[in-house]
């Protein structure tokens, strides 16, 4: 009887596992189901994620995997050397690493109308994210504000997948699951052999937000009243708005605000300091300074090449900002090189400084 049975030809494969699974693939990660994990990473390239049976109800192996990616953006390069990320939520100090990855995974799910389809399913949904707002890196001045250390270390995570490596896996991932949603959500009830008091994930699902003109972002309802012409980022050409995230973008009227949006009023850089951080590793010095002169001891020569030598990840004559609410001041402001002269507020590259070291996105 057996020799007439159908041999299969083909496997099914839930899709959101299979968008995942490639999305992980692309950044460099192998996705290995475990029974001896519940969702980590080894440290060594795998991303280990438990068996279907392992899985609560409001459980899928996407979300899993788009948890442990925001990790690795939140962690860097280091961070992907270590087992699980170098982290132990059981220590002093480590749960504003997994807060700082939350508010990315909100922040990237939002765009495409994913954050409660794409929420986590461990404690910290109750303790976390269900009280984030609508904007995941608003936090207010007393709480630290801007500089609140899970959203410095989140905005270096969106600034990652903004990089080569991780834009068009992430975007074309988080599209394509948000399609899918779009075409199940609304199809039938509970799932077969749930509770009926169980919601259908797919039907979490909300419609995207408006992408925003310049083609880089989404409009954001929660900067109500605020538009381009207000953003510390917009740049005024003759006939038309500019966008300095876009620069080839040339805007009509003067659109509402995007997720990326900051306050031009707010753009200060004693609070700031982003360019002699650790944004950038040198500033190159002219012969013709005054600096090599006035502050000699302040200059590293290394053969034909002269930079403003470094304490640490940061600029020799830079002060301040070692506590919460200090400023940033220059020691040698009145002689600093033109390289400094050059780099104005504002700018393109005080843009892509701040997003270096998370005041941006």
């Amino acid at each position: 009887m057996s020799e007439f049975l159908r041999q299969p030809r083909h496997a099914y494969e839930d899709p959101l596992a299979r968008i995942w699974r490639l999305c992980a693939e692309r950044v460099g990660f192998r996705v290995i189901r475990s029974r001896e994990a519940y969702a980590s990473a080894d440290g060594c390239g795998n991303l280990l994620i438990a068996t279907e049976d392992q899985f609560d109800p409001d459980d899928n192996l996407g979300q899993m995997i788009f948890h442990e990616l925001c990790h690795a953006l939140v962690e860097g390069d280091r961070g992907e050397g270590l087992p699980d990320w170098g982290l132990d939520n059981t220590r002093t100090g480590h749960p504003w690493r997994e807060h700082a990855c939350l508010r990315l995974q909100a922040w990237l799910a939002d765009r495409h109308g994913l954050r409660d389809f794409l929420a986590p399913t461990t404690d910290f949904r109750v303790s976390f994210w269900d009280s984030l707002p609508a904007d995941p890196f608003a936090v207010p001045p007393g709480q630290g504000g801007r500089r609140e250390r899970s959203c410095v270390a989140a905005r270096i995570g969106a600034w990652r997948a903004s990089l080569p490596r991780w834009a068009a896996p992430l975007r074309e991932a988080l599209q394509a699951t948000a399609g899918i949603a779009a075409l199940v959500a609304g199809h039938g009830g509970p799932t077969a052999g749930q509770p009926a008091s169980l919601v259908p994930l797919w039907d979490t699902a909300t419609t995207p937000p408006t992408p925003h003109p310049a083609g880089h972002a989404a409009i954001a309802a929660y900067h109500a009243g605020a538009t381009c012409g207000d953003c510390a980022w917009h740049d005024r050409r003759r006939h038309s708005l500019g966008c300095r995230h876009v620069p080839r973008a040339r805007l009509r009227g003067n659109p509402p605000a995007c997720d990326r949006y900051e306050p031009a009023a707010e753009l200060d850089c004693q609070t700031c300091g982003a360019c002699c951080r650790e944004a950038y590793q040198a500033v190159e010095v002219s012969s013709r300074d005054p600096v090599n002169r006035r502050h000699p001891e302040l200059v590293q020569v290394e053969a034909t090449r002269r930079r403003l030598r470094r304490a640490g990840d940061r600029c020799a004559a830079l002060t301040g900002g070692q506590q919460p609410g200090e400023g940033f001041a220059c020691t040698i402001y009145p002689d600093r090189p033109q390289t400094c002269r050059d780099f104005t507020r504002g700018s393109a590259n005080c843009l892509d400084a701040r997003r270096r070291v998370g005041l941006s996105l």
